[in-house]
């Protein structure tokens, strides 16, 4: 008998068939109606694979807009991930000692102070876990669970390394999956008969699509605004930045990596958010930086190439769609005046938001508000602003929707929630600079990149747009992939002390031998 097939039947006898059966007997029963035995049964049969690729499994999932179903709340498939993959490189230390996980101690002591924030405003709240799908009595504690669940996972994918020589595989693994939000608005697009997709994608960037076909939009104008293509066009400008950095893109002797930058930018504006513009703007411009093309003669020739290609493009602005002409609403081009009203009102409600918020800070600042709220707050929030007794934005104020980055810190978390956060930011930039100072010449251009988009989403964090809770796991991802990318941190080299040249004796001269006549 072969050595390798007593594993294999054992394997199949011993796991697979009582699986089979078990499920067999759950399914002719006609209550039954849980899809979460199916997905352990089918989570149980993966486990050769996970065991073996759970890291790189992780990696593809961090950025990938898919839901678990089958499990209570309907989580992301990176958070499940984050729990398996940190569970199995956990064991496998204790299963072989010589497996040493990667420990970067400022790192885990700032993750440690954001988790302990988080836990000490659900205790001091009084809320508890405020999942709904739990049954509590109270919801809006999925975004405390977003937060802890990127700490999970940043310790799960900091914890190993993949090779360097993967790099680019592992970048693509990494950002491309994102661009899956599109898939929400091609879902919809391609009729009912696809709509059980929903399951896996989540639904919420095709709602503007669904408001709009059955007469639940708001606004006036109908524009067709593709929220989902404007995630992913930022997802693949970010990936050819990655993958060529500023100076590949602008290589003349490739014209065909500027023309797919082009073209992404155009689907991500087709969403119709003045935010994807900006964010395209500081990535490239601080990748630019970081590149030092600031100091050569590119930069005349961008932005004079810039001034022209603005020129040329003024005359057609108020030909493009609509979703894009929203897009450029932010800068002074001539564009549909219903839609410059849009983009103003939507703006206005922001600030009328703020206005509101502001006193909130004091009263919260020393212990945070929290995210939860009981169903009858939402029950009478919708139904006052049915009959105009509320403003319309008092729903987003009980969900902690602020739609501004340190009003969604300080309020839900006060100023322990700030210290810890800036603790994180001064961990993280300690990381990213001393790797993209100091990291290995093959893998500089995915640090710089790495660097460049983590102060990219810090700055619009803090200016423009975000949310801790939805932020907070993009910032940790990237770091968590710097340090995977590295090993951990790179320190500087010491210089190589040259050796001493090895003293030389000096030169005897040699006699000249006496020729003697040989006798015989």
């Amino acid at each position: 008998m072969s050595s390798h097939a007593l594993p294999k039947k054992i394997l199949i006898f011993g796991l697979a068939l009582p699986l089979a059966i078990f499920l067999g007997i759950q399914m002719a029963d006609p209550t039954f109606g849980s899809w979460g035995i199916v997905g352990l049964v089918v989570l149980v049969l993966c486990l050769p694979v996970i065991l073996k690729w759970h890291h790189p499994m992780l990696i593809l999932s961090w950025n990938l807009p898919m839901t678990v179903f089958f499990l209570p709340g309907n989580p992301s498939f990176w958070m499940l991930m984050a729990f398996v993959s940190l569970g199995i490189s956990m064991l496998g230390t204790i299963m072989d000692k010589e497996v040493r996980l990667i420990q970067i101690p400022i790192m885990s002591w700032s993750m440690l102070g954001i988790a302990l924030v988080v836990l000490l405003t659900m205790k001091l709240t009084g809320a508890g876990l405020g999942l709904r799908a739990l049954g509590s009595a109270t919801q809006g504690g999925g975004k405390y669970f977003y937060i802890l669940l990127a700490i999970v996972g940043y310790f799960a994918m900091s914890c190993q390394r993949f090779p360097k020589d993967k790099c680019n595989r592992f970048i693509a693994m990494f950002l491309l999956p994102g661009s899956a939000t599109s898939f929400s608005n091609l879902i919809y697009s391609l009729g009912p008969s696809l709509w059980f997709l929903y399951y896996l994608f989540p639904v919420n960037y095709a709602m503007g699509q669904a408001m709009e076909d059955f007469g639940f939009d708001a606004y006036s104008l109908r524009m067709g605004r593709l929220a989902g293509f404007g995630a992913a066009g930022n997802v693949l400008f970010s990936f050819l930045l990655a993958r060529y950095g500023v100076r590949g893109i602008l290589d003349i002797r490739r014209p065909w990596r500027a023309l797919a930058l082009v073209l992404v930018a155009t689907l991500g504006l087709l969403g119709g958010f003045r935010s994807v513009l900006i964010l395209y703007a500081l990535s490239f411009g601080i990748q630019f930086f970081l590149e030092g093309l600031h100091r050569t003669r590119m930069m005349p020739a961008l932005v004079a190439l810039a001034v022209l290609m603005a020129v040329a493009a003024l005359p057609f602005t108020r030909h493009l769609p609509l979703p894009i002409q929203r897009s450029l609403s932010i800068l002074p081009v001539d564009i549909n005046p219903a839609v410059r009203a849009d983009a103003e009102a939507s703006t206005e409600w922001r600030l009328q938001m703020w206005k509101v918020l502001r006193p909130e800070v004091s009263r919260y600042f020393w212990v945070g508000k929290g995210y939860t709220a009981t169903a009858a707050d939402y029950y009478l929030i919708a139904q006052a602003m049915r009959f105009g007794l509320a403003s319309d934005f008092e729903s987003s104020l009980v969900a902690g929707d602020y739609h501004n980055g340190p009003l969604s810190l300080i309020i839900p978390f006060g100023i322990g929630g700030v210290l810890a956060f800036l603790f994180f930011l001064g961990a993280s930039y300690h990381v990213l600079i001393q790797n993209y100072r100091h990291g290995d010449p093959a893998v500089k251009h995915i640090n710089i990149f790495l660097l460049g988009a983590f102060s990219t989403r810090l700055v619009f964090f803090m200016s423009v747009f975000g949310g801790i809770h939805s932020d907070f796991p993009i910032l940790a991802g990237l770091v968590a992939f710097s340090i995977s990318l590295n090993g951990g941190v790179c320190r500087e080299r010491a210089p190589v002390a040259a050796l001493p040249e090895p003293a030389t004796a000096a030169p005897t001269r040699v006699q000249p031998r006496r020729w003697m006549p040989v006798r015989g």
